[in-house]
């Protein structure tokens, strides 16, 4: 059996696809670099945003279309397939689609010999981590679902209520065999990785205790995006885990809006006050840290002082990134029915939000010149440059030549909005 897989969106998302090639594989399948030379298409799509999902539809579209050339299966597996299941068969109509607490289930409808429709039922655990296969980063989906209902949020239609979390024993398992075999850098993602273990009764922090404890070795851990709530109940123990030199000193936590009015229309559980304490704490325990943090202009009710309030929280907060996003609609939510803001408006406020971000991750960024870090070259740039991370996940361009996967001392030489910019001391 030929595979080619296809997948789209966050890191949970390409965890999630490692998964279900592992078990492809494990199958006797063979993974191909194009759908014509695949005897099956697996296609994991994402849901997140109106114009992903549009992009995902064409390209179902496109694929359904090769399907009837070349004859393969098709499943559709991923976030989409809940949200717009009757949309995804009018365009491919002999699709199977899958649903992502289904993801183990995905092997099976590939080497079946019907079409299968498995949707919003599954609820069992998650035992399967991705296969390490080899270079400096070994992705782990420790979570899936949160705790929260936000107005903007289609997650809970694409993945369900709740959360449901790995074993311990599991992840800890995986780490300990990917850095044996030359993992340098471990990512714990999910949806909301401070969710992680309240099916089980434990905490991230237990977690990355365990991973500490448990697996030697010269890797770094980093943690994924983090709810301000959920954290804020936890962070004591993660600043001090972070004294550890194998846990990057990073943090992203999206605060989505400076305006509490427009936090309470998003049915978000903090007030700005809070979510500046929550950040003045990491900032004060760890020093040099990265605060990573997402904004949403334009979400139905935020007038033009919101924004500014917005605005002026970007200038003050100094983020070292800022992902700003244009609020549009999803089926299902709260926000789908509140009067919106016009597309042009939205345009202008990203527009704001975004040169205001980067100017101030440019000032954060210049305070880095003339430091030395050690870093882990995990890429390439698009110019080809080797690229590493410090200790607070910062990339670095390096301009000589620097295997992937080797940890080098630099000293940081120029900056960025973006970037640092550095040379190898040894």
């Amino acid at each position: 059996m030929r595979v080619y897989l296809e997948t789209y969106g966050c890191w949970l998302n390409k965890a999630e696809s490692g998964v279900v090639e592992r078990l492809l594989r494990e199958r006797g399948a063979s993974i191909v670099g194009r759908p014509e030379e695949a005897d099956a298409v697996v296609v994991y799509t994402c849901a997140v945003r109106g114009d992903t999902e549009r992009r995902m539809l064409k390209r179902i579209g496109e694929l359904e279309r090769l399907r009837r050339k070349h004859g393969f299966r098709m499943v559709v597996a991923g976030c989409l397939v809940n949200v717009r299941p009757r949309t995804i068969l009018e365009l491919a109509p002999e699709a199977s689609l899958v649903e992502p607490d289904a993801l183990e289930e995905v092997p099976r409808v590939v080497f079946g010999d019907k079409q299968e429709f498995l949707l919003r039922r599954y609820r069992g655990a998650r035992r399967v981590m991705p296969e390490y296969r080899g270079g400096p980063v070994y992705v782990v989906p420790v979570e899936t679902g949160c705790l929260g209902a936000c107005a903007f949020c289609i997650a809970g239609v694409a993945r369900g209520r709740g959360v449901k979390s790995y074993r311990p024993g599991v992840i800890v398992e995986a780490v300990r065999e990917a850095v044996r075999r030359g993992a340098k850098e471990v990512y714990l993602t999910g949806q909301d990785v401070a969710a992680y273990g309240a099916d089980l009764g434990i905490t991230l922090a237990d977690l990355l205790e365990r991973i500490l404890a448990e697996v030697e070795g010269n890797y770094r851990v980093r943690l994924g995006m983090m709810e301000p709530a959920l954290l804020g109940k936890q962070l004591g123990r993660l600043l001090r885990l972070m004294g550890d030199e194998r846990v990057y000193k990073y943090f992203h936590v999206p605060v989505q809006s400076g305006s509490d009015k427009v936090l309470r229309l998003m049915r978000r559980r903090y007030t700005v006050a809070e979510y500046r304490r929550l950040v003045g704490e990491v900032r004060e325990a760890l020093g040099w840290v990265s605060v990573v943090t997402d904004i949403i202009v334009g979400f139905p009710g935020e007038e033009e002082e919101d924004f500014e309030a917005t605005v002026r929280l970007l200038r003050e907060m100094r983020f070292d990134k800022v992902h700003v996003a244009r609020y549009t609609l999803r089926p299902f939510t709260p926000g789908y029915v509140m009067k919106g803001l016009p597309e042009p408006e939205k345009k202008r406020r990203s527009r704001i939000a975004s040169e205001v971000a980067l100017q101030a991750a440019y000032e954060v960024n210049k305070k880095y010149v003339g430091l030395e870090r050690e870093v882990v070259v995990d890429a390439v740039s698009m110019r080809g440059d080797p690229v590493g991370r410090t200790i607070e996940y910062k990339p670095v361009v390096l301009k000589e030549e620097v295997k992937i996967g080797e940890k080098v001392r630099v000293k940081i030489t120029g900056a960025t909005p973006l970037a640092l910019e550095g040379r190898v001391l040894e």
